[in-house]
């Protein structure tokens, strides 16, 4: 069995696409990609990923689970957990979550996780996490609109050695897949640093106002309308009042 190899580059467009590249040529489990700075680094619901050289963290690892595109529902709030869990013990930064993948830090976005699966007749073919940490920006590296509601380690005085934490977030990702069908191990955990409970917050495709009230098997997000309806969101996103300028 072919084992599986960490590609490190300078300069990638997107590290989740050159690890999609390698899993269609036949790359295995655990092959990870990391780079320095990206070109075209992408967030979730398409929006771009600032990605300067030199001062973030850029890793995308690949796994081929055995399992459903229903069994992926929960994997991407898995890899968060594991993903602040890897942060914390390298840099002792208190990493928190804003539901569902955002990873923040002293009220700022400090990384994000986009998760991108390729689907056919037999189920899940393979799935790519990809994860960009923010390690020493300063408020001028930021585009202005970025500037807002972003931090970096360094910014926050937690300095991090760029290698070991390059190897704790690849393991951490791998820890994450090795849990797909066990989700449960994370929940207590993801209840504990998700931002969003007991909060008041706001979706903003709506505008309408909800109370954060738990998290369920599938890390979906149960909110209480302002009808007394309680309801599950599933994707999409939510503002938090106070955090990233919804107030």
């Amino acid at each position: 069995m072919e084992q599986p190899k960490i590609f490190h580059y300078d300069t990638v467009d997107s590290t989740n696409t050159v690890c999609k590249s390698l899993a269609a040529q036949g790359a295995p489990d655990g092959t990870a990609v990391i780079a320095r700075r990206q070109t075209a680094g992408r967030g979730r619901m398409g929006r771009s990923f600032e990605s300067p050289g030199g001062l973030g963290l850029y890793l995308s690892v690949l796994w081929r689970p055995e399992g459903t595109p229903e069994d992926l529902l929960p994997l991407t709030p898995m890899a968060a957990v594991s993903a602040a869990g890897a942060i914390r013990r390298v840099t002792g930064a208190p990493v928190r979550i804003k539901w569902p993948n955002d990873l923040v830090l002293e009220g700022r976005k400090l990384a994000g996780i986009l998760t991108e699966a390729s689907l056919s007749g037999r189920g899940v073919d393979y799935v790519v996490i990809g994860i960009g940490v923010n390690l020493r920006q300063r408020p001028d590296d930021f585009s202005p609109e970025v500037a807002r509601i972003a931090t970096s380690l360094e910014a926050q005085s937690y300095p991090a050695d760029r290698a070991a934490l390059e190897t704790a977030l690849a393991e951490a990702l791998c820890q994450a897949f090795g849990h797909l069908h066990t989700p449960e191990v994370y929940a207590a955990d993801y209840r504990r640093l998700c931002l969003n409970l007991g909060q008041t917050l706001r979706i903003p495709d709506t505008g309408e106002t909800v109370t954060a009230l738990d998290i369920d098997r599938q890390y979906g997000l149960v909110v209480r309308r302002r009808d007394g309806t309680v309801d599950t969101l599933r994707c999409g996103e939510v503002s938090v009042r106070g955090l990233y300028g919804y107030v």
